[in-house]
């Protein structure tokens, strides 16, 4: 798929909600690079040290506070986006604890974003959901297995999915889910594994890890973006409030991603496991099937493991 093609071919004016955030800032960019109607929206733009730190004219940061049903109806009014990204969420970090805001950002925002764009008409809707929806049945889940969330972030996010499914599938809407596995790649956020490996390796040096078989399906960020991009540009009514697994296919566990960091950036030092705290979600063999993304869309993955940590390396180097 040619990216820069679809990107042009989307209906505009394009709106990102949560472009202050690691995935939102990737794809304003990579739309900014083709076209320029793509707005930004943000609770708090001047705050964030991506969009602080990105070289897109601020004039395309928009301010919007998605649990502020005024707010919402102000800048869809004003921008009148066509096709739209919502990667607003909350509670997928440890240090973000407050329930009440996990399911108002995640579940109850999403309701009023959706109804005012009925109001206003628009082209497609593209929901950023996650792996934790599957919570304990994440061993190489399908899209219409079992949901068993097992914490308030994934059960907001599956309450998402079966919104999305009504709006998509009772009231025709142009809506679909995407189930992101775990995205990295530049701006994730500076606590995070990948970025503290990188870290660390610049040093020659490795990070503490959890549990040595503990696994998960990395996917690097342009993948996502390319799979957000051709969702929007070729969602079909028949496919309308349906879910995808964006994932890479592939299991890679804690010792695998140490062996491979060693090689790649020539680091002496031996991991040492077990050393870091699991967080009360984690489940140990964590990673997808992308097989309906391939069969609707035509679309896998691309980047290998290896080649996602150099590109990632080399900007933060």
């Amino acid at each position: 798929m040619d990216s820069r093609d679809s990107i042009k071919r989307l209906k505009g004016p394009i709106g990102i909600f949560g472009a202050g955030g690691f995935i939102g800032i990737n794809l304003l960019q990579a739309i900014f690079t083709v076209r320029s109607d793509v707005i930004g929206f943000s609770r708090n733009p001047k705050q964030s040290w991506r969009i602080n730190s990105c070289k897109i004219p601020r004039s395309h940061f928009v301010i919007c506070n998605l649990l502020d049903n005024k707010s919402i109806q102000s800048v869809i009014k004003k921008h009148k986006p066509q096709t739209i990204f919502n990667l607003g969420a909350y509670g997928a970090y440890p240090k973000q604890k407050d329930i009440e805001k996990i399911y108002q950002t995640n579940f109850l925002s999403t309701v009023y974003l959706i109804e005012v764009l009925k109001n206003h008409g628009f082209s497609v809707y593209i929901h950023a959901g996650s792996q934790s929806e599957y919570g304990l049945n994440a061993t190489a889940p399908h899209e219409r297995d079992e949901l068993i969330p097992n914490s308030h972030y994934a059960i907001s996010k599956t309450a998402t999915h079966y919104l999305l499914k009504y709006y998509g599938r009772v009231e025709k809407l142009p809506v679909a889910h995407l189930r992101l596995y775990s995205v990295y790649g530049p701006w994730e956020e500076p606590d995070r594994l990948i970025p503290v490996l990188l870290q660390k390796a610049k040093e020659k040096k490795l990070p503490h890890f959890v549990d040595a078989e503990i696994s998960r399906d990395f996917i690097f960020v342009e993948d996502v973006l390319e799979a957000m991009i051709v969702v929007a540009r070729r969602l079909k009514p028949s496919y309308f409030g349906d879910t995808f697994n964006i994932a890479s296919g592939k299991k890679t566990t804690m010792k695998e991603l140490a062996t491979l960091s060693k090689k790649i950036f020539d680091i002496d030092q031996n991991p040492i496991f077990d050393t870091m705290k699991q967080r009360n979600w984690d489940v140990k063999n964590w990673y997808g099937s992308a097989a309906k993304m391939e069969k609707v869309f035509s679309w896998k993955a691309k980047t290998k493991l290896k080649d996602g940590l150099l590109k990632t390396y080399e900007k933060i180097s």
